[in-house]
């Protein structure tokens, strides 16, 4: 006996759509996405080394009396700019290249204009000073620009 249900028949199921790009424009979006990450990685972790210095004079910062900090940042300075540019500046000289690389007048006032009068005479300075002094000594290292 034969019925009505007997003639029906499964439905036909599509196979599942590809996940792969279909078209050559997706292959060329993916590998200019591809060398641009590359690029980017390849451009932080070279930055990241060339900034090494900066990163172990800022610990070092840490750790130093005020009366150090002259040295510390002529010894930052003189790691990247040429010693015939760097090592012969003291006084005024010397802080205008601070104020002049930094960008800024930090060590035109005080307290950064008696950094070397507290290396040189070993000026005792009051805790707020110490801590604008070592804050603007900060400043420097994170922000100095090396020109040419």
């Amino acid at each position: 006996m034969s019925g009505p249900l007997d003639k029906l028949h499964d439905f036909y199921q599509p196979p599942p759509p590809a996940w792969t790009p279909q078209t050559i424009g997706w292959y060329v979006l993916f590998a200019i996405a591809a060398l641009i990450v590359l690029w980017w990685v390849i451009h932080s972790a070279w930055r990241w080394l060339r900034n090494r210095y900066r990163r172990e004079a800022l610990h070092e910062l840490e750790l130093l009396p005020a009366e150090e900090f002259s040295t510390l940042l002529k010894r930052t300075a003189l790691t990247v700019w040429p010693r015939e540019k760097v090592a012969s500046l003291s006084g005024d000289a010397w802080l205008e290249f601070l104020s002049s690389t930094a960008k800024s007048d930090s060590f035109g006032h005080s307290p950064g204009n008696r950094l070397e009068e507290i290396a040189l005479r070993q000026v005792t300075l009051s805790d707020d000073d110490e801590r604008a002094l070592r804050a603007i000594a900060a400043d420097w290292i994170r922000r100095h620009r090396v020109r040419a």
